[in-house]
């Protein structure tokens, strides 16, 4: 058994797209309009589907309140940390925290993709 894909629902699909693009992701249509696929470089799928598709699967969906599972993406180093976060806030994506040095030894940032999940950039030291 493996871990294949990680399911995001977006509230707005094109916003969507744009910032997974920050982050290397170049998500496409796979199935449909309402669902969005995308592999980063180890792989692993994100899968992107909208509300609507949701609610069709399952009318009783949703959405939930606060941050349940957060991403995580390395980064090649501490510089490319700030350089991606500040693309992404500049790109007019949120803040969640800037980076900053964490004391267990990694450079640190989080940000919140279009529909508020937190996603973290972070190095090595």
């Amino acid at each position: 058994m493996s871990l294949d894909a990680i399911g995001i629902i977006s509230a707005d699909l094109q916003k969507s797209v744009e910032f997974y693009k920050l982050l290397g992701i170049e998500l496409k249509e796979a199935g449909g309009a309402e669902h969005l696929e995308g592999k980063t470089e180890t792989g692993l799928r994100i899968m992107i589907d909208s509300v609507e598709l949701m609610k069709k699967i399952n009318p009783q969906w949703i959405k939930p309140i606060g941050v349940g599972i957060v991403l995580c993406f390395k980064q090649e180093s501490a510089n490319t940390v700030n350089e991606l976060y500040a693309k992404i806030v500049e790109s007019g994506f949120k803040s969640s925290k800037e980076p900053w040095d964490a004391f267990w030894g990694q450079r640190y940032s989080s940000v919140l993709d279009p529909d508020g999940n937190q996603i973290d950039l972070f190095a090595e030291l």
